[in-house]
Protein backbone atom coordinates (compact mmCIF):
# COMPACT_ATOMS: atom_id res chain seq x y z
CA UNK A 1 0.00 0.00 0.00
CA UNK A 2 2.75 2.37 0.95
CA UNK A 3 4.61 1.76 -2.88
CA UNK A 4 0.74 2.02 -4.33
CA UNK A 5 0.78 5.76 -2.58
CA UNK A 6 4.37 6.85 -3.58
CA UNK A 7 2.80 5.95 -7.66
CA UNK A 8 -0.12 7.81 -7.07
CA UNK A 9 1.30 10.99 -5.55
CA UNK A 10 3.96 10.87 -8.33
CA UNK A 11 0.82 10.65 -10.37
CA UNK A 12 -0.64 13.84 -8.87
CA UNK A 13 -3.73 11.81 -7.63
CA UNK A 14 -5.65 11.94 -4.27
CA UNK A 15 -7.82 10.30 -1.95
CA UNK A 16 -10.61 12.56 -2.81
CA UNK A 17 -10.29 11.50 -7.31
CA UNK A 18 -10.36 7.89 -6.13
CA UNK A 19 -13.45 8.39 -4.03
CA UNK A 20 -15.14 10.30 -6.70
CA UNK A 21 -14.83 7.56 -9.18
CA UNK A 22 -15.57 4.76 -7.09
CA UNK A 23 -18.28 6.25 -5.25
CA UNK A 24 -17.46 5.62 -1.85
CA UNK A 25 -16.45 7.89 0.95
CA UNK A 26 -12.94 9.82 0.99
CA UNK A 27 -12.22 8.19 4.99
CA UNK A 28 -13.25 4.56 3.69
CA UNK A 29 -10.36 5.41 0.70
CA UNK A 30 -8.27 6.18 3.56
CA UNK A 31 -8.88 3.05 5.96
CA UNK A 32 -7.81 1.13 2.20
CA UNK A 33 -4.62 2.37 2.67
CA UNK A 34 -4.30 1.48 6.24
CA UNK A 35 -4.72 -1.81 5.31
CA UNK A 36 -8.64 -2.05 6.92
CA UNK A 37 -10.97 -3.38 5.04
CA UNK A 38 -9.16 -4.04 1.68
CA UNK A 39 -9.62 -6.31 -1.05
CA UNK A 40 -8.00 -7.91 -3.79
CA UNK A 41 -10.63 -6.64 -6.14
CA UNK A 42 -10.42 -2.92 -4.62
CA UNK A 43 -6.66 -3.45 -4.72
CA UNK A 44 -7.15 -3.79 -8.62
CA UNK A 45 -9.42 -0.67 -8.89
CA UNK A 46 -6.37 1.19 -7.02
CA UNK A 47 -3.84 -0.36 -9.50
CA UNK A 48 -5.81 1.12 -12.05
CA UNK A 49 -5.46 4.88 -11.10
CA UNK A 50 -1.52 3.96 -11.02
CA UNK A 51 -2.06 2.77 -14.21
CA UNK A 52 -0.06 -0.65 -12.82
CA UNK A 53 -1.25 -4.24 -12.48
CA UNK A 54 -1.64 -6.21 -9.59
CA UNK A 55 1.84 -7.90 -10.56
CA UNK A 56 3.63 -4.90 -11.50
CA UNK A 57 2.76 -3.27 -8.33
CA UNK A 58 4.12 -6.14 -6.39
CA UNK A 59 7.49 -6.76 -8.46
CA UNK A 60 7.59 -2.36 -8.14
CA UNK A 61 7.40 -3.38 -4.20
CA UNK A 62 10.07 -5.71 -4.37
CA UNK A 63 12.68 -3.67 -6.13
CA UNK A 64 11.81 -0.79 -3.70
CA UNK A 65 12.33 -3.09 -0.82
CA UNK A 66 15.79 -4.40 -2.13
CA UNK A 67 17.09 -0.53 -2.98
CA UNK A 68 16.13 0.08 0.69
CA UNK A 69 19.04 -0.01 3.67
CA UNK A 70 19.50 -3.52 5.78
CA UNK A 71 22.71 -1.98 7.66
CA UNK A 72 23.54 1.16 8.49
CA UNK A 73 26.63 3.01 8.19
CA UNK A 74 28.93 3.34 11.40
CA UNK A 75 27.88 7.13 11.45
CA UNK A 76 24.47 7.09 11.16
CA UNK A 77 24.43 4.38 13.96
CA UNK A 78 26.87 6.43 16.28
CA UNK A 79 23.86 9.46 15.36
CA UNK A 80 21.17 7.03 16.69
CA UNK A 81 23.40 5.92 19.56
CA UNK A 82 24.54 9.61 20.44
CA UNK A 83 20.39 10.72 21.23
CA UNK A 84 18.00 8.13 22.59
CA UNK A 85 14.90 10.19 21.95
CA UNK A 86 16.14 10.10 18.11
CA UNK A 87 16.81 6.58 18.09
CA UNK A 88 13.46 6.09 19.93
CA UNK A 89 12.00 8.23 17.28
CA UNK A 90 13.30 5.52 14.40
CA UNK A 91 11.89 3.00 15.73
CA UNK A 92 8.14 3.95 16.37
CA UNK A 93 8.52 5.44 12.31
CA UNK A 94 9.90 1.66 11.55
CA UNK A 95 6.36 -0.11 13.41
CA UNK A 96 4.70 2.02 11.05
CA UNK A 97 3.58 5.17 12.96
CA UNK A 98 2.62 8.27 10.79
CA UNK A 99 3.75 11.69 12.10
CA UNK A 100 -0.11 12.31 13.53
CA UNK A 101 0.44 9.31 15.54
CA UNK A 102 3.79 10.39 16.87
CA UNK A 103 2.58 13.91 17.68
CA UNK A 104 -0.64 12.36 19.34
CA UNK A 105 0.93 9.17 21.24
CA UNK A 106 4.19 10.56 22.29
CA UNK A 107 2.88 13.87 22.99
CA UNK A 108 5.78 15.39 20.85
CA UNK A 109 5.25 19.16 20.08
CA UNK A 110 4.86 20.16 16.64
CA UNK A 111 8.62 22.08 16.66
CA UNK A 112 10.31 19.35 18.30
CA UNK A 113 8.50 16.26 15.96
CA UNK A 114 9.96 18.39 12.71
CA UNK A 115 13.24 18.44 14.55
CA UNK A 116 13.26 14.76 14.84
CA UNK A 117 12.23 14.00 11.15
CA UNK A 118 14.80 16.66 9.89
CA UNK A 119 17.65 14.67 11.23
CA UNK A 120 16.30 11.21 10.51
CA UNK A 121 15.93 12.72 7.10
CA UNK A 122 19.90 14.51 7.22
CA UNK A 123 20.82 11.38 7.77
CA UNK A 124 18.97 9.50 4.51
CA UNK A 125 16.94 7.23 6.93
CA UNK A 126 13.60 8.60 5.75
CA UNK A 127 12.65 11.27 2.61
CA UNK A 128 10.64 14.25 4.57
CA UNK A 129 7.94 14.96 2.60
CA UNK A 130 5.69 18.25 2.11
CA UNK A 131 3.28 17.85 4.80
CA UNK A 132 5.24 15.90 7.08
CA UNK A 133 5.05 13.13 5.16
CA UNK A 134 7.69 10.79 5.21
CA UNK A 135 9.18 7.61 3.03
CA UNK A 136 11.62 5.16 4.72
CA UNK A 137 14.59 4.24 3.37
CA UNK A 138 15.13 1.30 5.51
CA UNK A 139 14.03 -1.93 5.93
CA UNK A 140 11.72 -2.25 8.82
CA UNK A 141 13.83 -4.51 10.12
CA UNK A 142 17.77 -2.93 10.66
CA UNK A 143 20.27 -5.43 11.18
CA UNK A 144 22.54 -3.44 13.94
CA UNK A 145 26.44 -4.43 13.27
CA UNK A 146 27.33 -6.92 15.49
CA UNK A 147 29.97 -4.86 17.13
CA UNK A 148 28.71 -1.46 16.37
CA UNK A 149 27.69 1.75 17.76
CA UNK A 150 23.59 1.13 18.04
CA UNK A 151 24.14 -2.49 20.12
CA UNK A 152 26.68 -1.14 22.33
CA UNK A 153 24.28 1.75 23.33
CA UNK A 154 21.25 -0.98 23.44
CA UNK A 155 22.87 -3.00 25.96
CA UNK A 156 23.98 0.30 28.14
CA UNK A 157 20.17 1.56 28.05
CA UNK A 158 18.77 -2.05 29.01
CA UNK A 159 20.81 -2.65 31.65
CA UNK A 160 19.79 1.41 32.93
CA UNK A 161 16.02 0.96 32.07
CA UNK A 162 14.88 -2.37 31.15
CA UNK A 163 15.94 -4.43 33.98
CA UNK A 164 15.48 -1.46 36.47
CA UNK A 165 12.01 -1.12 35.49
CA UNK A 166 10.93 -5.20 35.86
CA UNK A 167 7.81 -5.38 37.11
CA UNK A 168 6.45 -8.37 38.91
CA UNK A 169 3.49 -9.97 37.31
CA UNK A 170 4.76 -9.37 33.93
CA UNK A 171 5.27 -12.04 31.14
CA UNK A 172 8.66 -13.69 31.51
CA UNK A 173 10.62 -16.99 31.10
CA UNK A 174 13.86 -18.04 31.55
CA UNK A 175 16.08 -21.68 30.50
CA UNK A 176 19.22 -23.19 31.30
CA UNK A 177 21.05 -25.06 28.66
CA UNK A 178 24.37 -26.09 27.94
CA UNK A 179 25.04 -25.15 23.74
CA UNK A 180 27.46 -25.84 21.20
CA UNK A 181 28.64 -22.88 18.53
CA UNK A 182 25.75 -24.21 15.77
CA UNK A 183 23.16 -24.06 18.17
CA UNK A 184 24.34 -21.00 19.71
CA UNK A 185 24.02 -19.69 15.65
CA UNK A 186 20.41 -21.18 15.65
CA UNK A 187 19.30 -19.38 19.02
CA UNK A 188 20.33 -16.07 17.29
CA UNK A 189 18.02 -17.01 14.36
CA UNK A 190 15.29 -17.49 16.78
CA UNK A 191 15.42 -14.55 18.62
CA UNK A 192 15.04 -13.06 15.44
CA UNK A 193 11.77 -14.68 14.57
CA UNK A 194 10.49 -13.68 17.94
CA UNK A 195 11.41 -10.31 17.17
CA UNK A 196 9.15 -10.69 14.35
CA UNK A 197 6.37 -12.23 16.25
CA UNK A 198 6.43 -9.36 18.79
CA UNK A 199 6.81 -6.72 15.97
CA UNK A 200 3.49 -8.74 14.37
CA UNK A 201 1.33 -8.73 17.89
CA UNK A 202 2.16 -4.60 17.75
CA UNK A 203 1.21 -4.43 14.30
CA UNK A 204 -2.20 -5.69 14.91
CA UNK A 205 -3.26 -3.54 18.07
CA UNK A 206 -2.35 -0.47 16.15
CA UNK A 207 -6.03 0.27 15.30
CA UNK A 208 -6.91 -0.80 18.94
CA UNK A 209 -8.15 2.40 21.56
CA UNK A 210 -5.00 3.88 23.36
CA UNK A 211 -6.98 3.33 26.75
CA UNK A 212 -6.66 -0.49 25.45
CA UNK A 213 -2.41 -0.72 24.98
CA UNK A 214 0.31 0.37 27.13
CA UNK A 215 3.68 0.42 26.02
CA UNK A 216 6.04 -2.51 27.09
CA UNK A 217 10.00 -3.17 26.19
CA UNK A 218 10.54 -6.85 25.83
CA UNK A 219 14.32 -7.71 25.89
CA UNK A 220 15.71 -11.39 24.66
CA UNK A 221 19.04 -12.22 26.01
CA UNK A 222 21.54 -15.21 26.41
CA UNK A 223 24.45 -14.60 28.70
CA UNK A 224 27.43 -17.32 29.23
CA UNK A 225 27.40 -18.87 32.75
CA UNK A 226 30.55 -20.53 33.88
CA UNK A 227 29.66 -22.85 36.53
CA UNK A 228 33.26 -22.64 38.38
CA UNK A 229 31.77 -19.31 39.78
CA UNK A 230 28.89 -21.32 41.49
CA UNK A 231 29.04 -22.34 45.25
CA UNK A 232 30.37 -25.97 45.71
CA UNK A 233 28.02 -26.60 47.94
CA UNK A 234 24.26 -24.54 48.15
CA UNK A 235 23.74 -23.12 51.27
CA UNK A 236 21.10 -25.49 53.34
CA UNK A 237 21.50 -28.72 50.98
CA UNK A 238 22.82 -31.73 53.75
CA UNK A 239 26.07 -33.44 51.88
CA UNK A 240 24.86 -36.79 51.11
CA UNK A 241 26.41 -39.92 48.85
Amino acid sequence: MASLKRLLRARGIGYREIAQTLAVSEPTIKRWFAGQGITVERLEDLCTFADVSLIELIEFTAHDADARLRQLSVEQEQALAQDKNLAFVLTIILRGWSPDELWSEQGLEPAALVDYLTRLDKLRLIDLLPGNEMRLLTVRDIEWRKDGPMRTQLAQWIKADALGAWQPGAPWGAELVKLSESSLTRLEDMIRDFQRNIRLLGEADRHASAAQKTWYSVLISSSQLDLRTLPAKPKGLAAGR
